[in-house]
């Protein structure tokens, strides 16, 4: 049995995957969007309506040929972080999912609340919110876990199983002890939030129980949890060390260095958890690249083609200087622009700063970790094109590997389903560098 399948539930799309360990490459891939409804906060979610998504793409996926159902050996669920499910005691969800990167933290993060998490995006502000626009959905629920966790349960044969959380999503709650590995009991009494259960806290790469057969997978396939979605990608890539840095330019460019032990003091604007293997803990520090680029590209090349604008940008890099951002206000002040400047001079000296910027961040984690950095490890899907990795490789003297697998979350999902079910797991993502 040599195959693994992997399911990511990512911020706008999911995705499903087939790894085949003899192969050693994903052989089958279906995804979707994964569903958001507006609301005056930014977003939430109907977690039924993403289980009911997930089942769908695997009935898909295992319709392909190269699949062979003989020969599953593990399914593994992992997802964007901070998002929770909450749930009655007999498993039904109580409430909506509010969507990881909406607003609803920032209402309630307030000095009185603060004191639970640096991050307004974590889980326990997302409680708050409930507790405070939807009392009746909150006091019917008996606990909560993550989405990820929630359709992995889902897939089990014992429908009574305990509801689990695995460690690296609980790095996303604000309710984690970090460097004890436990859930402190205390936090949501001491916010006001009573009579919510925690839920039971098991590893990354644990297998939980098994398929039912009820659904579209076989019966008796091993069910692993997984982890947040960065997390995974970096797994699958092969940052598995202390001292390991992996970046992942996505929505939200998050840049993560792996340590056998924290530091005794963690700067504002860097958080800390446990990663998906290894025991090991990590500072992580996000920017939201991504939604820079997503602005520019927006103003300045909106309906054009991506070919059309790296070939735009690929002959004016040169003339123009990196921008000057300031991740913590948010801010970007471009280079001088010679006086026959077009669209492409612009976005060229936005990703030269953020190019800047990245590796700013990576020394900061550096120091903070003690750790001298040599290598780091980068994905995406602006790594596909030449001219970003030539740009992010000239903005630093370190040594950048860039992800040549778009998929690398996938792979890393069905890599930790691999690990759960055998105790070991390949490193299928292929890395290329680029000459500093």
């Amino acid at each position: 049995m040599s195959q693994f399948v992997g399911v990511d539930i990512g911020t706008t799309r999911t995705k499903v995957g087939c790894y085949d360990a003899e192969a050693g490459r994903l052989v089958a891939l279906r995804d979707a969007p994964t569903a958001v409804q507006d609301d005056p906060w930014g977003g939430r979610r109907d977690a039924g309506q993403v289980a009911a998504s997930v089942g769908d793409l695997l009935a898909r996926l295992l319709a392909d040929p190269a699949v062979r159902l003989g020969d599953l050996a593990g399914v593994c669920v992992g997802s964007v972080g901070e998002e929770v499910v909450l749930l009655a005691g007999d498993g039904s969800v109580t409430a909506p999912v509010l969507a990881w990167f909406a607003g609803h933290g920032r209402e309630t993060r307030t000095p009185a609340t603060a004191w639970a998490a640096d991050d307004d995006t974590f889980s326990v502000f997302k409680l708050l919110w409930l507790a405070r626009h939807l009392p009746g959905e909150l006091a019917a629920a008996r606990t909560f876990t993550s989405l990820a966790d929630f359709v992995a349960r889902g897939l089990l044969a014992e429908r009574g199983a305990p509801v689990f959380l695995n460690v690296s999503h609980s790095s996303r709650t604000g309710l984690l002890d970090v460097r004890a590995g436990v859930l402190r009991d205390d936090t949501l009494p001491g916010l006001g939030i009573t009579g919510l259960a925690l839920p039971e806290l098991v590893g990354s790469a644990t297998v939980v129980g098994r398929t039912s057969g009820a659904g579209v997978l076989p019966a008796g396939v091993p069910v692993v949890t997984g982890g947040h979605d960065h997390m995974c990608g970096a797994f699958g890539a092969g940052v598995r060390r202390a001292g390991d840095v992996y970046v992942s330019a996505g929505t939200s460019e998050a840049q993560l260095l792996l340590l056998d032990e924290l530091p005794g003091t963690v700067e504002p604007g860097v958080d800390t958890g446990i990663f998906v293997a290894g025991g090991l803990r990590y500072l992580h520090r996000a920017t939201p690249s991504g939604r820079y680029y997503q602005a520019w590209h927006q103003l300045l090349f909106d309906g054009v083609g991506d070919g059309v604008m790296w070939t735009e940008i690929a002959e004016v890099v040169d003339a123009v200087g990196p921008a000057r951002i300031d991740a913590d206000r948010r801010t970007a002040r471009l280079a001088a622009m010679p006086i026959d400047v077009t669209r492409a001079h612009a976005m060229a000296s936005l990703l030269k700063g953020l190019a800047v910027e990245a590796d700013a961040t990576t020394t900061r984690l550096g120091h903070l970790g003690n750790t001298g950095i040599a290598d780091v490890t980068v994905a995406g899907v602006a790594a596909g094109w030449p001219t970003w990795r030539r740009l992010r490789q000239e903005a630093t003297g370190r040594r950048l590997r860039f992800v040549a697998e778009p998929e690398a979350t996938v792979l890393g999902v069905t890599a930790l389903a691999q690990l759960g079910a055998t105790g070991r797991a390949d490193r299928p993502v292929h890395l290329s560098t680029v000459e500093p």
